[in-house]
């Protein structure tokens, strides 16, 4: 890549001034990667919200295509499928907990799992507001068909990390989600 003149950039044939200080650049620029601006001494690949964006997106993607090939579940069925698998039988309201999915998204999902016939849901005898879930038989093969993939894959992502890495990596993602939930920082 080309040395950027922080100065000014051409975009589109127009001059466009950056300021220096904070080296704002146009997003849209053809020859400046966006990864390359910095917000005050920080460049934004170094940001942890925008690294862990981006490596959430990469893993998604390739557990959604290795889910696809291997049960034909896309990544928010196969952890609705996994959730309810794990705890034998479960409510929707749990499963938002513990997904942190967009509670929608997951409703629409359940529902098309339950047209599927993956997952069966019994209303609560006293509160009929309540489903109950749990895996009917197809939706527990799907479930055993799928496990031994998902185990495979997280073994080849945890194969270049040593345990005390592993271990330092939890210790950071629970202090980043304890983080995420404060409103005031």
């Amino acid at each position: 890549m080309k040395p950027v003149d922080w100065s000014t950039k051409n975009v589109d044939e127009t001059t466009i001034p950056v300021d220096a200080d904070r080296k704002e650049i146009a997003m849209n620029s053809p020859d400046l990667a966006p990864t390359d601006a910095t917000f005050g001494d920080l460049p934004l690949h170094q940001y942890l919200t925008y690294r862990l964006s981006r490596v959430q997106a990469k893993l998604n993607a390739q557990g959604a295509r290795v889910l696809h090939e291997a049960v034909g579940l896309t990544l928010s069925q196969w952890r609705v499928i996994a959730l309810v698998g794990a705890a034998g039988q479960t409510r929707l309201s749990v499963l938002a907990r513990e997904a942190a999915l967009d509670k929608g998204l997951l409703s629409r999902n359940v529902k098309s799992l339950i047209a599927q016939g993956l997952i069966l849901a019994r209303q609560d005898d006293i509160d009929h507001r309540i489903q109950h879930l749990s895996l009917s038989a197809e939706g527990k093969r799907v479930f055993e068909r799928a496990l031994p993939v998902t185990r495979m894959r997280q073994e080849w992502l945890r194969a270049d990390l040593t345990e005390e890495e592993i271990r330092t990596f939890r210790t950071v993602l629970d202090k980043l989600e304890i983080a995420s939930e404060r409103l005031e920082f």
